[in-house]
């Protein structure tokens, strides 16, 4: 039997390991020490392998936690049958998904649960549900920890009224005041930036012409100036050195309250307990505390560059999310997504993607600076997943025409190459001892010279023969393979399709990355491989 010893440090652990200055904390020690002691008390769990399986600093309350779903892989594949955590809250806190595990997914793949502190061993409940006690324990569990998230999110609420900042990552231009991490003050370096592009907006430029000038002028990106001045801090290290301003960059220093001295919070909130998503905050319902710390520019200053730039229409527009390439169009130079975008010339309306990097660019060898249509890439796009549709179906009647003898063949040919191998090797062992042996003066030279020519003549001979059985085994192995089966199956779902549908999209394409309008490369949700062997 194998045991997994499963171990779970919440958020509140990492915070006071931070406070007490530890690599690991008491908690972590304490949950390992409990579990092993109680393998070595029991006789038919000592002597057996164990593995531990620990997450750092994940809620309870939901199950998306990686060291969890390792776990439940190796379950899956039958390399763990028995789980072992010190209490039942450690494993979840959510009673209805909880109790799933105990009494329905865990029994139906035969693996025992053992809970040390609630005195919980799945083997003496077999054919029971697992015991009242248990039941009524996972409901306190679980009102637990929505009663703790209502405190949490009560108290943070009000920080925020009394003006203390509570946000992660302090906007550009601002920093943390080191005596009070709840406060903030200017940031001399980033701040003359910040009033440089709102003198720039209240000056009549466009987003667009305020972000050339700042990259003209060399002046770092946001990201740029955060991992400049925290080297050792691990935010933005996604994004590119060569990225530099946009205007979108600009419109978010230029719609940021916190720059004429207020504090804003409560901009989104999440959706549940146990959900890491959230959901954007309207702003009359957004908590604003003003004069909390100096402004780097006035309220009237911040006010009036707002008033120009939403009256050139420069706020976000909206586009659709229906259209086939949805969320699939990326830059080809600096990986970027691509939006798409709608204008009318004349009366027609046309749709096209752009990069919102490239107009910001300055000089030669950035992102294209063409609009595409959508039509015309929708088009390239259509044209390849018919082209790879056709070749499926023919590639999937090809195997179809083999299924039969493709397993006979298969075995015949590995013991054929198995033996050619062996005589291969035969053989230069035999070169090896005719060289040995003209060295030592054992042979006549003639004699060498004509047996090294026989030698040498066999190996090209079974080397001729490797090769072409390795490629009929590579044709056998080819209807056996899962992950080419599987593309096929994939594909086999839109023979017939008529049009380009973000179904097929989603089915087939992990991204379309344009570098212009005459450069685009598709990139398949299978891999290089498999596509080679479809296309081919």
């Amino acid at each position: 039997m194998v045991i997994a010893e499963y171990i779970r440090l919440s958020q509140a652990d990492r915070d006071v390991m931070k406070k007490e200055n530890k690599t690991e904390s008491e908690s972590i020690a304490h949950q390992r020490d409990l579990i092993r002691g109680y393998i070595q008390s029991h006789t038919d769990l000592k002597d057996c392998e164990v593995r531990e399986f620990y997450d750092d600093g994940y809620s309870g309350t939901n199950f998306r936690r990686p060291a969890f779903e390792r776990l439940l892989e190796q379950i899956k594949k039958g390399a763990v049958n028995c789980v072992i955590v010190k209490d039942f809250s450690r494993f979840g806190r959510d009673y209805i998904e909880l109790g799933d595990y105990l009494e329905r997914i865990f029994p139906f793949l035969g693996v025992r649960f053992i809970s040390v502190n609630d005195g919980y061993d799945s083997n003496d409940y077999k054919g029971t549900t697992g015991g009242l006690d248990v039941v009524l324990k996972n409901i306190v569990y679980d009102f637990y920890s929505k009663d703790l998230s209502v405190k949490v999110t009560t108290a943070k609420r009000a920080k925020m009224k009394r003006g203390e900042y509570i946000g992660g990552h302090v906007p550009f231009g601002l920093a943390r005041d080191p005596k009070d991490k709840h406060k903030l003050r200017i940031d001399p370096e980033a701040a003359e930036v910040v009033r440089e592009i709102f003198e720039a907006a209240i000056g009549g430029m466009r987003l667009v012409e305020i972000a050339r000038m700042l990259n003209g002028k060399g002046y770092e990106t946001p990201s740029q100036y955060f991992r400049r001045k925290h080297p050792d801090k691990k935010n933005f290290r996604n994004t590119s050195d060569q990225a530099g301003w946009n205007h979108n960059s600009v419109r978010n220093i230029l719609k940021q309250e916190m720059y004429y001295g207020a504090v804003v919070g409560h901009k989104r909130e999440g959706i549940g307990v146990g959900w890491n998503h959230s959901v954007a905050v309207p702003k009359e319902e957004q908590v604003i505390v003003e004069g909390k710390h100096p402004g780097i520019v006035t309220k009237e200053e911040f006010q009036k560059a707002q008033k120009i730039f939403r009256k050139r229409g420069e706020t976000k527009r909206v586009v659709e999310k229906t259209y086939p390439l949805w969320r699939k169009v990326k830059c080809g130079t600096c990986g970027r997504a691509m939006p798409l975008k709608s204008g009318i010339v004349k009366g027609v309306e046309y749709r096209y993607f752009y990069c919102p990097y490239a107009a910001a660019q300055t000089g030669d060898g950035g992102c294209t600076k063409e609009f595409v249509r959508e039509d015309a890439l929708n088009s390239v796009v259509w044209d390849s997943i018919k082209g790879f549709l056709s070749a499926a179906d023919d590639l999937k009647a090809k195997i179809l025409r083999r299924q039969t003898a493709s397993e006979r063949d298969h075995a015949e040919i590995v013991k054929e190459l198995a033996d050619l191998q062996k005589d291969k090797e035969k053989c230069e062992a035999e070169r090896f001892v005719n060289m040995d042996q003209f060295l030592a003066g054992n042979l006549d030279k003639s004699v060498y010279q004509k047996r090294r020519a026989e030698l040498t003549k066999e190996a090209e001979r079974l080397d001729v023969k490797i090769t072409e059985l390795e490629a009929k085994l590579q044709e056998t192995e080819l209807v056996q393979d899962e992950e080419t089966r599987a593309a096929l199956e994939t594909a086999e779902r839109f023979y017939g399709a008529e049009e380009l549908d973000q179904e097929i999209v989603d089915a087939l394409i992990e991204k379309v990355m344009v570098y212009d309008p005459r450069h685009v490369e598709i990139r398949w949700k299978f891999s290089d491989e498999v596509i080679k062997r479809i296309l081919d």
